[in-house]
């Protein structure tokens, strides 16, 4: 990994973690943020940095799950497969893809159902679908065998969390995968065809 790419790399993971690892330690801290760092749809209009901050802040206090290795192992991933310069808007690109889709079906859904405005009120936070979309964007980037098998890992593993579970964070993941799917096929191909196509013309 070049120095750029071990900086990028630093730099993003000190962003999802250190909030995770802060809380660890002090989970005081985490209703704080929660406070005012997460999103809800009539929050994002007055308060609109928690659009960007809200994927920083996990639902619970502490390392959340093996959401934190999902990360240490997604990130440096993408950061040598793909421009540091890209990295943040992979991640919050596919953050909002799952995001916003989700919180519109929810305030539309809220007008006769009042699970949907109980679920639209709760604060959403998280920083599972902007990695899903990095980790999707890394796999794509692989020699073309590997590329499909991981490829077809995530997008099942995520289908399989939303047949199952059903929960809001699961539309998001699956809506975030959705979405990031659609736009690299469309501008990369079909995964590994991008990491074929730079072999064959190497000199």
């Amino acid at each position: 990994m070049r120095r750029g790419q071990a900086v990028a790399a630093a730099g993003m993971l000190a962003l999802v973690l250190a909030p995770q690892v802060v809380s660890q330690f002090r989970p005081g801290l985490h209703a704080w943020l929660i406070d005012h760092w997460a999103l809800t749809w009539d929050l994002a209009w007055r308060e609109p940095w928690r659009i960007v901050l809200s994927s920083l802040v996990q639902p619970r206090p502490g390392l959340v799950g093996t959401e934190w290795l999902f990360a240490l192992a997604v990130v440096p991933a993408f950061a040598v497969l793909w421009p540091a310069r890209l990295m943040p808007l992979g991640f919050w690109g596919a953050d909002a893809a799952g995001t916003w889709p989700t919180l519109l079906g929810l305030r539309v859904a809220a007008e006769w159902s009042n699970h949907a405005a109980r679920l639209l009120g709760d604060p959403d936070a998280g920083s599972s679908a902007g990695l899903f979309g990095l980790a999707l964007m890394a796999a794509w980037r692989l020699p073309r065998t590997p590329a499909a098998g991981v490829v077809a890992g995530i997008v099942i593993f995520a289908a399989g969390r939303l047949a199952i579970f059903h929960r809001v964070f699961d539309i998001e993941h699956a809506l975030a995968l959705g979405t990031v799917t659609l736009l690299l096929w469309l501008t990369q191909g079909p995964p590994g065809r991008a990491r074929a196509r730079a072999a064959e013309t190497a000199p």
